[in-house]
């Protein structure tokens, strides 16, 4: 936006002046206001260049801490503060969506505005008459952010508009119209890059989020291609990657309850209100999952992609915790009751206290944990979590300085630089780093994250072509090696694979 001035502004936007309009411009406007303010207040050590990743993360932080303050006051304003203290601490105690919160990028971001299209409809479209064209407006800024942020804002629609039509029928498309229309003149007016040509340009948006490079996805033991994942991947994912104590609180809060409705709510059309909008909420969760089940629709990356269903998930995890802590007191004993209900809470807290920094990594109990997660054949470490600081202290102890290490598997063209320019403890030590497939089956120092979707075709974090080192860290649930690679042929380690459909 700052280069919107006379002159410079087409410049600004042409790709040798590295803009990639892949995404539209709020949620990196948000991490780079982060970024800056971070780097004032705390610089970093000696930097490579004007980018530091860690400080961009303080804006997933920051997001993070806005969607658990909004799932709980939506919460306790609809069922009470019971439930809105367990719907944030629910958000909380979700190892994947509190491990997103760490890193520089747009799914926590993506959570709050997606989250906050949901809930201000949810909270204002309400009544036996449909919202005045004023409430549409509001609400259509809010989806307007929204969109401004990620793709998977264009999931809200269709089940607002659905839910709206069934409530009030024709009466609706007044209001949805407004809704749809501000959305978009917001969408439009705040990128600056669809001004220069809004057809072109936003059909080029829209095509990069479906035609692109083709992304493996390791599911089952089976390396697929993203669009020929099994329609079950989703549900598959979102079952197992929340702890199953949460899992049964959020259904036990998809009853309508009267009990866990708030006492605050008018009786006049109060009842019905909750109802409906029970259904809004439980359309919003499950409509993602259905999308990403879709024969041919691309899917990968864990729940990345359908993040967006985890922090309403959380709202019928809060009001499942309210009933049962309801009905607990009311026994004659409810000591034991009570404490297995907190017990729930305590679980899942310490899980991902054990789990830190790992949390990206998190299998419930239902696949047996990580290391039935492994067995399973599911993809144990797909952002590489297991490369810590600690990997890198290892590297320095064994190798020295001024040497070389290799790190896998490599997924584009400037990750082994870029892990060099992001660790101090790598750049103080002028150690060299490359990506572990420059090496060919060359004996080989090297770093391999468990991200069996693109591991190299030496298979180079298998155990039976990794020489143990004396600095080796190696863990049997979340698998990071440091370690010597030796030479191997590709038929020792057969790899089945999915045929492209």
């Amino acid at each position: 936006w700052l280069n919107l001035v006379p002159g410079t502004s087409v410049e600004a936007f042409k790709p040798e002046n590295h803009y990639l309009p892949d995404h539209p411009p709020l949620g990196r406007y948000w991490l780079g206001v982060h970024h800056h303010l971070t780097w004032w207040l705390a610089p970093p050590f000696e930097p490579e260049g004007p980018f530091v990743t860690a400080c961009a993360r303080t804006g997933s932080a920051t997001a993070f801490a806005l969607t658990v303050w909004m799932i709980g006051v939506a919460a306790t304003s609809w069922f009470g503060r019971a439930a809105g203290l367990f719907a944030s601490l629910a958000l909380v105690l979700m190892p994947r969506v509190y491990g997103h919160a760490h890193l520089a990028s747009l799914e926590t971001i993506t959570n709050l505005t997606c989250t906050a299209a949901v809930l201000a409809v949810a909270a204002w479209w309400n009544g036996a008459a449909p919202p005045s064209r004023r409430v549409a407006l509001l609400t259509g800024v809010v989806m307007g952010l929204a969109l401004l942020t990620k793709i998977q804002a264009v999931l809200i629609p269709i089940p607002v508009m659905l839910w709206a039509l069934w409530r009030w029928r024709a009466k609706a498309i007044v209001p949805l119209l407004v809704w749809g229309v501000t959305a978009n003149v917001v969408f439009f007016a705040l990128w600056p890059y669809l001004w220069l040509d809004p057809v072109g340009h936003y059909l080029e948006y829209l095509g990069r989020t479906t035609n692109r490079a083709t992304i493996h996805c390791f599911y089952f033991g089976v390396r697929y291609d993203d669009k020929a994942v099994p329609w079950h991947y989703p549900f598959v994912m979102f079952a197992v990657t929340v702890p199953v104590g949460l899992h049964v609180m959020g259904a036990l809060g998809l009853r309508r309850e009267k009990s866990a409705v708030s006492s605050q709510r008018s009786e006049a059309g109060g009842k019905d209100d909750a109802r409906w909008r029970h259904w809004l909420l439980l359309a919003c969760t499950v409509f993602p999952l259905i999308v990403f089940a879709l024969p041919g629709v691309a899917v990968y990356d864990g729940e990345r992609l359908f993040l967006t269903v985890f922090p309403l998930w959380a709202i019928f995890v809060g009001r499942g915790f309210q009933i049962a802590y309801s009905l607990f007191i009311r026994i004659k004993y409810p000591t034991l009751p009570v404490f297995g209900l907190l017990g729930v809470l305590a679980w899942s807290a310490m899980t991902s206290y054990w789990l830190q920094p790992y949390q990206l990594a998190y299998y419930n109990e239902l696949v047996g944990g990580q290391s039935g997660a492994d067995r399973c054949g599911l993809e144990i470490d797909y952002w590489g979590v297991g490369i810590t600081r600690g990997n890198y202290n290892v590297v320095v102890l064994s190798l020295g300085r001024d040497s070389t290490i290799a790190i896998g598997p490599t997924l584009h063209q400037f990750q082994a630089d870029e892990y060099r320019r992001q660790s101090p403890v790598l750049r103080r030590h002028r150690i060299l780093v490359v990506s572990v497939e420059s090496g060919g089956d060359s004996p080989q120092r090297v770093i391999m994250f468990r991200r069996r979707a693109d591991e190299p075709p030496s298979r180079a974090s298998s155990r039976r072509i990794l020489k143990r080192d004396e600095f080796i860290w190696w863990s049997d649930d979340i698998v990071a090696a440091f370690a010597e690679r030796v030479r191997v042929n590709d038929r020792d380690n057969p790899k089945q694979e999915a045929p492209s459909p």
